[in-house]
């Protein structure tokens, strides 16, 4: 339900340690993973787009050992996260955590390849530059619009990406705290429950727990 850990670990009378990682568990599971709909490969026309999370570093990170540094951009003065996200007209959905404050090129180079899209697709996005390596890597076509030219054709030509990444936030903007180990957990649990957005929590539970 989009409870914060707070809320539940007062429901269910536990502390707020255990419910946390009981969460983290839930989105680590097998069953999250067994029922998700099955990704294929993003194909036909297909809409891209990057979406900025606020992300927590908790920690000072002043230890040159600390293993979490190695996560951190180097040049990042705040504390956003770059979210990778894509959607075709089959409704499959790729949504991916950079870890960092801005998009890479290792990023899309890595992520946005031929494993991800088929070949001489329609890639419809805004006027990010590393779009078109999405498209050479994919031997698709690439729109490109202008959102401040035009707002209106803008929406019009991203409109599904656009719902995806307001329906994102609306479902993180009620959890605190998250960090960059577990933002992909959250990314596939929201993933799971927007796949199942027409059922009610307790229809989701059945889901979930036994696979119907």
């Amino acid at each position: 339900m989009g409870q914060s850990s707070k809320t539940i670990s007062r429901f269910i009378k536990t502390t707020l340690k255990t419910a946390w990682y009981n969460r983290q568990k839930l989105m680590k599971s097998k069953q999250l993973e067994n029922t998700q709909l099955k990704f294929k490969k993003l194909s036909g026309k297909i809409q891209i787009d990057e979406i900025f999370i606020k992300e927590i570093h908790k920690g000072n990170f002043k230890h040159k050992t600390d293993p979490r540094r190695i996560h951190l951009d180097p040049f990042a003065t705040n504390t956003k996260c770059c979210i990778q996200m894509a959607v075709d007209n089959n409704n499959n959905i790729y949504v991916k955590s950079t870890n960092t404050k801005r998009l890479q090129k290792k990023w899309v180079i890595e992520n946005m390849n031929k494993e991800l899209i088929n070949q001489n697709s329609i890639i419809t996005s805004d006027m990010q530059k590393l779009y078109f390596l999405v498209a050479k890597q994919t031997n698709s076509t690439l729109c490109v619009t202008k959102t401040t030219i035009n707002p209106e054709a803008s929406y019009r030509n991203l409109n599904k990406i656009s719902k995806l990444q307001f329906s994102l936030k609306e479902a993180l903007i009620h959890y605190h705290g998250l960090g960059f180990t577990n933002i992909q957990n959250y990314l596939n649990l929201w993933k799971w429950k927007y796949q199942h957005k027409g059922l009610t929590p307790n229809q989701q539970t059945v889901v979930l727990y036994f696979n119907v």
